[in-house]
């Protein structure tokens, strides 16, 4: 007669190492969720403020060139700046036009676009045409049928964006 044996026991199961290094890096990540939870926070006024610029300007895109005009090479550019909480915004972009320069100017001085607050046409304009390039004439005047265009302005609701500081 046999005695029954027990089957062999079996080694304790081996610890991959990809879960061995997924342990690790968990650990190493739940000290960084509070410093990535704090920089979301104080970039989240600047992401706020860049949103409401870039839908200045789309309603800047959407506006109707005037006669004879295309927009440039280049998407309108925007600078942000500030001081004491004051902040200030510039929206640059290029026209090529075959009208008079002042012509251009009057148009968007006049146009009555949403600023980031939400008012109608409160922005200084300022344009200026490249001079300097091969082909300058002599008299002044510009070689090219150029203009950039700066729509500047301040808007509110900044005490937290860490660029108006």
């Amino acid at each position: 007669m046999s005695i029954p044996q027990d089957p062999p026991a079996s080694a304790p199961p081996q610890e991959s190492r990809h879960s061995r290094m997924a342990r690790r890096i968990g650990c190493l990540a739940v000290p960084l969720v509070p410093l990535l939870l704090l920089a979301a926070i104080v970039m989240a006024p600047v992401w706020i403020n860049d949103h409401r610029l870039a839908r200045m300007v789309g309603r800047i895109q959407e506006f109707p060139l005037p006669p004879g005009t295309d927009f440039g090479y280049f998407d309108p550019q925007v600078e942000v700046s500030g001081d004491s909480g004051d902040c200030w915004y510039t929206i640059r972009f290029e026209l090529s036009t075959d009208r008079p320069i002042q012509e251009v100017l009057n148009h968007y001085r006049q146009a009555k676009i949403e600023d980031p607050d939400g008012d109608l046409g409160d922005y200084g304009v300022v344009g200026w045409t490249p001079f300097d390039e091969p082909g300058t004439p002599v008299d002044g005047t510009s070689a090219t049928n150029s203009v950039i265009i700066d729509l500047g302005g301040i808007y509110d609701d900044t005490w937290m964006d860490m660029r108006c500081w």
